[in-house]
């Protein structure tokens, strides 16, 4: 594959270009945000909202689930261990353990590679709820596969939450 970065600033160093590259990095994250905010996410448009303070609060409110996606896909996308806590609360981290046991399939292929110490493997759920296969040689899930999983996750947490609640009584 040739890829070209088209552009109005005269680039005439190997200095411009990777500044280019970098304000088109920046560009892309941008929509990202864009799409999760509407509809492939959010749709944050169907909220009926006319002042411009109520609508920046549900941005704001939306923004947080959004840098929760940005973390797991730069987590899940290095190559060090990276704190669970980071991303999930204690009882998150529970309740995905049970999923995990769930989710694995019965080959070698199919289980979760990932420690319990890192992200990862917790990022490799959500993204099973999301619709991922699970196989490391496929592609690896992206931001909208996370957005999926995280919704699904949200109501099994809710589940969780209640069963936990009921039964302690």
């Amino acid at each position: 594959i040739h890829w070209r970065l088209l552009t109005t600033k005269k680039v005439e160093d190997f200095a411009t270009a990777l500044l280019c590259i970098e304000w088109y990095t920046c560009r892309w994250i941008i929509e990202e945000v864009f799409r999760i905010l509407k509809k492939e996410g959010f749709n944050i448009e169907a909220s009926e909202l006319s002042k411009a303070k109520a609508i920046r609060k549900l941005t704001l409110m939306m923004l947080e689930t959004i840098v929760k996606l940005f973390i797991m896909q730069i987590a899940y996308n290095t190559e060090e261990e990276v704190n669970p806590r980071s991303c999930f609360s204690q009882q998150e981290i529970e309740c995905l353990e049970i999923q995990i046991e769930q989710l694995e399939g019965k080959t070698e292929k199919l289980k979760n590679p990932y420690k319990p110490s890192d992200l990862k493997r917790y990022i490799w759920a959500i993204a099973r709820l999301g619709g991922w296969k699970g196989y490391l040689s496929e592609r690896k899930p992206g931001i909208t596969t996370f957005w999926i999983g995280l919704q699904k996750f949200s109501a099994i947490l809710q589940g969780y939450t209640l069963f936990k609640d009921v039964s302690r009584r």
